[in-house]
């Protein structure tokens, strides 16, 4: 064991593409995915169409509900 570990909150991560996770509901996303999805949704909001804004919605719940 090393004296240095990589802990869950920890970078590099390997964040899937949004086309893969398009794919999959957000409670099977990992939190890092859920926040960076986020933040990249939010710095594009003005310009989200009805699908992104119900997106970026279902991301925001499940970060609630995972209390992330």
């Amino acid at each position: 064991m090393s004296t240095h570990e990589e802990s869950s909150s920890e970078y590099p991560r390997k964040i899937r593409d949004f086309q893969v996770l398009s794919t999959m509901k957000p409670s099977e996303w990992t939190e890092i995915e859920l926040q960076s999805s986020h933040r990249q949704m939010s710095d594009l909001s003005p310009w989200l169409n009805e699908q992104g804004t119900h997106i970026h919605s279902q991301i925001i719940q499940e970060i609630q509900r995972r209390g992330v």
